[in-house]
């Protein structure tokens, strides 16, 4: 009798993992053509890709080892490895790859279901009606908002730096400013994050990430039920509650004027004065037509000021620790700065037009530093994908990885200097012309970063500001700064930085 009920129960465990296998041969059709790392069973590359300090290196010598776009697995996922431009291009530009990879549920299990999370129809909806709060007029009345942060961001470079003499952290004082400015054209709320205890609120937004990351990268931790006996659930808990409480005190005001049915004109007269030149009173009367839920705006505040403050911090931070490291083009930088800006004052936007060579200097530290080194997407449907040996067939559901940050870098794209800070060499009149999608640091195609305007103004006029005044100066090195693959990208130590008045 025994020996019967173990025979049927082989028999049945044999004809459903048949069934799996069958169920997934497309996926290995493409694995045959694509040929990539095989991993391990269950958990495919986890292993290797598990710790985010060597993450990205591990990528970059799988791009060596064979020939991209390949597929891998990652946990019994199908992964397709990307880092060349005409790739990135197709899966940027088709229809079926716009929604985000499976594993950002993780992210937006966390901090919401936003745009930077979302996927069809949602996105679709939303980035819709949120567009028009990132147009290029509204974006102009946010000038004020950033030369006032920009002058208290001088204010704390002149005290600490130069009176006091001590050597910084410039990436610490740059995340407050550009959270105090996220906050202030997102919800109009002042937060004076430079005055206060607010730490507790920056290693939150850290601590998401590491958690986030850590479980992308540990397809053992991917089951829910597994998750949630796990450490790194109960210090996605703990964030999580700081990050809701943060976001609930900046939105209060807002939903309270919107809620309360006493006194109700003369609330509604103070909304209509309100200026509308901020994201939370665009969305507002999004909310009175029935268009959103005020969860839906709790969602998207969520994930826009956590993206703007993560990634533009990141990328200005890089910028001005390149140019710390590289005297040469400091100087070339603050001789526009000079010839187009005046000493003091606001800068406005045609003079932010005027400085190409801030530009320039920017884009080589987000070529070199990618704000994102690697975006995630899911194919809804089966799609068609181009390589120079062949047609292949992408499968639906696959998961694709774009890896910015090694293509950007790569001397097959960029050639020989491609590993070198030179915003000449790469973006300069005399450049040699690339692809259109080798350079994607807000990415590009059907689902571009609906506030890639906004980080580049911020990011163009607080540099500006600090090496008109300032000379920023650091014993580092390119070489040895050693990169973390995080969603936003992170270094393992930070350089403290010297700061002289001009």
């Amino acid at each position: 009798m025994l020996l019967g009920t173990c025979i049927i129960l082989a028999i049945w465990l044999l004809l459903v993992w048949t069934y799996f296998l069958w169920t997934r041969r497309r996926y290995y059709k493409a694995a045959w053509q694509l040929k990539g790392p095989i991993g391990w069973p269950l958990i495919g590359m986890g292993l290797q890709m598990m710790n985010t300090e060597t993450f990205l290196q591990y990528m970059d010598k799988l791009s060596h080892k064979f020939k991209a776009p390949f597929v891998s697995w990652m946990g019994t996922s199908c992964f397709l490895y990307v880092n060349d431009p005409q790739t990135v291009e197709q899966v940027f530009n088709s229809n079926h790859c716009t929604n985000k990879g499976d594993f950002y549920r993780f992210l937006s299990s966390a901090i919401g279901d936003g745009l930077f999370t979302s996927s069809a129809p949602r996105w679709h909806k939303h980035r819709r009606l949120i567009n028009p709060a990132f147009g290029r007029q509204i974006l102009c009345n946010y000038l004020p908002i950033f030369n006032a942060e920009a002058e208290v961001l001088l204010l704390k470079l002149d005290l600490e730096g130069v009176q006091h003499g001590k050597e910084l952290e410039i990436y610490q004082i740059l995340k407050k400013i550009v959270l105090e400015a996220a906050c202030q054209t997102t919800m109009g709320r002042k937060m004076n994050f430079q005055h206060d205890g607010s730490a507790a609120i920056f290693e939150a937004y850290n601590g998401l990430t590491e958690v986030c990351v850590k479980r992308m990268l540990s397809p053992w931790l991917y089951p829910e039920l597994i998750y949630r006996r796990s450490r790194l659930f109960v210090q996605q808990t703990k964030v999580v509650g700081v990050l809701r409480g943060f976001v609930e005190q900046l939105l209060s005001p807002i939903v309270s004027v919107v809620d309360l049915d006493t006194s109700k004109e003369p609330l509604q007269q103070e909304s209509k004065n309100k200026s509308k030149s901020i994201f939370i009173e665009q969305v507002r009367e999004h909310v009175e037509r029935g268009q959103l839920s005020w969860q839906d705006v709790r969602d998207e505040a969520n994930v826009t000021i956590a993206a703007t403050f993560e990634t533009t911090s990141t990328a200005l931070y890089f910028t001005i620790l390149c140019l710390a490291m590289h005297p040469t083009y400091q100087e070339k930088l603050h001789k526009e700065l000079v010839a187009e800006l005046p000493p003091n004052g606001n800068i406005s936007l045609d003079q932010l037009e005027r400085l190409s060579y801030t530009e320039m200097a920017i884009n080589e530290a987000m070529r070199l530093f990618a704000p994102v080194p690697m975006v995630l997407r899911s194919a809804a449907q089966d799609f068609p994908l181009r390589r120079d040996d062949g047609d292949f067939l992408i499968p639906r559901g696959t998961q694709i990885g774009i890896d910015i940050y090694n293509m950007q870098r790569d001397e097959r794209v960029w050639g020989p200097l491609a590993r070198t800070y030179n915003p000449d060499a790469h973006f300069g009149p005399e450049a040699p012309s690339r692809h259109a999608f080798a350079f994607v640091p807000f990415t590009k195609g059907l689902r571009m970063c609906i506030g890639y305007r906004y980080a580049q103004m911020l990011m163009k006029l607080l540099l500006a500001k600090i090496f008109r005044s300032y000379r920023i100066i650091t014993e580092a090195r390119l070489d040895q700064l050693l990169v973390k693959g995080n969603i936003s990208l992170k270094l393992s130590n930070y350089p403290l930085c010297r700061v002289k008045r001009r």
